[in-house]
């Protein structure tokens, strides 16, 4: 399985949430950890990383610019298969 960090500061506040990939559409695990509400949207809700692992770093860029926070994304090893295999 694959393990993804995705981490998002601003100031005074941080929060990372991990996924774990069994296969690349969707993720099977997923882990918050820190201060979520700072980085809620505009419109209050929270921001929510689930994708495919393909457009993971399109989907974390959107979700991190409307809250204004800034993110990294970490592979943390292992592999995960795609659908056809």
């Amino acid at each position: 399985m694959k393990t993804i960090r995705i981490t998002l500061t601003k100031e005074g506040a941080q929060a990372s949430v991990t996924h774990i990939f069994r296969s690349t559409d969707w993720p099977r695990e997923t882990t918050w950890a820190g201060n979520r509400k700072p980085f809620a949207t505009v419109a209050g809700k929270p921001l929510n990383f689930l994708s495919s692992l393909d457009t993971l770093p399109r989907v974390v860029e959107f979700q991190a610019a409307l809250c204004g926070a800034e993110y990294t994304i970490e592979d943390l090893g292992g592999e995960a298969v795609t659908w056809e295999e």
